[in-house]
């Protein structure tokens, strides 16, 4: 009988080691063949500008083409859906932000995926503070300005946003909770049509990432009133941050994580992380994509990353809730 029980563990410590054998073995060779990183919003927008100039360096460590794969709509559902129904191997991959992570999880009743259990975080990448956008037409050059209109006709103006119930549409609820007032929310797939549509006089305000904002004022067509964080922007040095501005309580940031399907081997959910590391320490990557735009490094481990999500969670739950906020 013990000859049997050994016999069944000498097999089963085979077994284990074989799989571990297998699993490092295809670590070591990842990738070897093109990776595809699903990105949630359209081409063009800030966070798909943001993937291709990860997917170029990462490409250039991986010494393999690295795909974007543009998938907008349902607030990142549609894309990380996507990415939780293909092989757990690591070669396709999310780009999203705390929408597909956690918040989805509260504004529906019914998700077609659980992001606790159908995905593998891998990496938070780069995290930023949010600028309030307004059309110069409005004719209010400060925060204070554009909260004095809006309380006395906010009903006859309109903000846009990436999507219904996503990052940029729930700062912009906070705002309105925060100063007192009410203004139509036109929900976008992205925050460039929303940009498109407020240079056409079509909104009147948004939420977004400097990115948005930098590229557009030039033109004189848009004003930046207020920037999220604890800090200016040492590319809107002359925006007040909201506390400033007399709205401390405003939260307007997101960040920028990468998952893969769960299931994906841990050597290679590893080395993705570490290759991401590699990327966002580059000099050249970081001076095109990031400081440019006031984002932040993180690049956290996938146990910082899951840790993170499990706070954001709770975090989340009770802002959503303190909004009213559903979607279905």
């Amino acid at each position: 009988m013990w000859g049997q029980v050994n016999g069944m563990l000498k097999c089963a410590l085979v077994a284990a080691f074989g799989i571990l054998s297998i699993t490092n073995s295809s670590a070591q060779t990842f990738p070897n063949k093109p990776v595809r990183i699903m990105v949630p919003y359209p081409a063009g927008a800030p966070v798909d500008n943001f993937a291709r100039g990860l997917g170029e360096t990462l490409g250039a460590i991986w010494k393999q083409p690295v795909i974007i794969d543009n998938r907008p709509g349902a607030n990142e559902i549609i894309a990380a859906q996507a990415v939780t129904k293909s092989p757990a191997d690591g070669y396709t991959l999310l780009l999203g932000s705390e929408a597909a992570f956690t918040q989805n999880a509260f504004l529906y009743s019914k998700m077609p995926y659980d992001a606790d259990k159908d995905l593998a975080p891998v990496t938070r990448a780069v995290y930023f503070n949010m600028v309030l956008i307004t059309r110069s037409a409005l004719g209010t050059p400060t925060l204070k300005d554009f909260v004095s209109l809006m309380k006395k006709e906010g009903n006859k103006h309109s903000y846009g946003s990436a999507g219904a119930g996503g990052t940029t549409h729930l700062a912009m609820e906070s705002i309105k909770k925060e100063a007192g007032f009410d203004m139509l929310h036109v929900p976008y797939k992205g925050i460039a049509p929303a940009m498109q549509d407020m240079l056409g006089n079509s909104i009147d305000a948004m939420i977004a990432g400097a990115t948005a904002a930098i590229s557009q004022m030039p033109t004189g067509k848009v004003k930046v009133l207020a920037i999220a964080g604890t800090k200016r922007a040492k590319s809107l040095p002359d925006v007040p941050t909201f506390a400033e501005a007399g709205y401390p309580k405003v939260v307007a940031n997101l960040y920028l994580g990468l998952a893969a399907p769960a299931g994906t081997p841990k050597p290679v959910v590893d080395k993705i992380a570490a290759d991401i590391r590699k990327a966002l320490a580059d000099k050249a990557f970081l001076e095109k994509n990031v400081e440019p735009y006031g984002y932040e490094t993180i690049g956290d481990t996938p146990e910082q990353f899951l840790a993170y999500m499990k706070q954001d969670k709770e975090v989340s739950g009770r802002r959503i809730k303190e909004l009213g906020i559903k979607l279905d």
